[in-house]
């Protein structure tokens, strides 16, 4: 979890033990991944790519080759006149407005997409960060879930029409969620690769979430948001940074070979501030503290210890920003125009 700020290969073959005891022996062979790995970037502002062409510059810049697009969309209370359905996400609109920007993400060159919303759930919790969101009741439970899974469903449906658009994550960061109904997403996960068999899924993780989520088996993809606190220093090198990650890279080849699913981390990124890879959400949201130096390490580490795994299937580099940069871009995630933005250009040219 970030805070939200607006603004070759190597065949491994290694044995589960302990924790995940989900499938017997499943890790005679390395989970082998013939497509070439996802190099992609995230991008927040999605809606503005509705009302208007926008040059993101995103190829040309950092040889991405695909866009996880990640609009914020809220369930509403529906009111007196639907008692039947008592929530609902606005998914006509929504999707309405997602055919505009995958027409203007195709005429920036890009012919990838992953499709993942951001949902929230203020108007049910008042005013709750999503990763804690929950309902007390069974019937609310359904309530929301039937929600939910027409709001998914709908987006699902564009894969029809765009094959751009290849990837849905069916969640993002909903750790109570995800934990407290399980057989949910796995129902929701079965619906779609059923209709849409060409489309891929996966559910966007929180870092402290994945070891938890019981319906990776239904997916496509483990999906992570690397966000994880590796070492208590101002300025990090990037040694320090492998070895934070080393035991975050044990526990995911683990899963990966118990489920024989690779790993996608759908959100990865530092941002360029002091202490930029321990626990960024007790950073300041803006600051005068630039450390361009720790987010290149940051994301050179990243690169070193999981991007020749070959149960490792590539990510979405956490984020890129079109239109004039605010000010305050100088320590935030965006990568634009800052030294990082060439050490992702390099390992994405492979």
């Amino acid at each position: 979890m970030k805070k939200l700020l607006l603004i070759i290969p190597l065949f491994f073959i290694f044995s589960c033990e302990k924790e995940i005891p989900t499938l017997p022996d499943p890790c005679e062979n390395s989970v082998e991944i013939v497509e070439e790995k996802i190099k992609g970037g995230s991008i927040l502002q999605t809606w503005q790519l509705a009302d208007a062409f926008y040059n993101l510059q995103l190829k040309e810049k950092t040889n991405a080759n695909w866009i996880a697009l990640t609009p914020l969309i809220s369930i509403n209370k529906s009111g007196e006149n639907t008692p039947s359905k008592p929530y609902k996400f606005p998914t006509h609109d929504e999707v309405y407005k997602m055919h505009e920007i995958i027409k203007n993400v195709r005429l920036n060159g890009i012919e990838n997409i992953m499709i993942k919303p951001l949902t929230a759930f203020w108007s049910v919790d008042g005013g709750h960060y999503w990763v804690d969101f929950h309902v007390k009741s069974e019937e609310e439970w359904e309530e929301i879930e039937a929600a939910y899974e027409e709001f998914y469903y709908g987006f699902a449906e564009l894969s029809v029409i765009y094959p751009e658009f290849k990837l849905l994550s069916i969640g993002n960061e909903l750790k109570e969620f995800s934990r407290r109904r399980p057989a949910f997403f796995s129902r929701l996960a079965k619906r779609i690769k059923t209709d849409f068999p060409n489309l891929k899924l996966t559910y966007s993780s929180n870092w402290d979430e994945f070891s938890h989520v019981e319906f990776w088996g239904d997916l496509d993809y483990i999906g992570v948001n690397s966000y994880f606190p590796l070492i208590n220093k101002k300025t990090p090198s990037v040694e320090d940074v492998e070895k934070g990650y080393a035991p975050v890279k044990e526990k995911l080849q683990e899963f990966s070979c118990t489920y024989q699913k690779p790993v996608l981390f759908t959100e990865y990124g530092f941002r360029s501030i002091d202490y930029a890879a321990w626990k960024h959400w007790e950073l300041p949201e803006f600051s005068d503290n630039v450390n361009f130096e720790a987010q290149n390490n940051g994301y050179i580490g990243f690169y070193n210890t999981f991007w020749e795994e070959d149960w490792m299937h590539g990510g979405f580099f956490w984020e890129w920003y079109f239109g004039s940069i605010p000010d305050e871009n100088k320590t935030t995630w965006i990568v634009n125009n800052k030294p990082v933005e060439e050490i992702i250009k390099n390992v994405y040219k492979n």
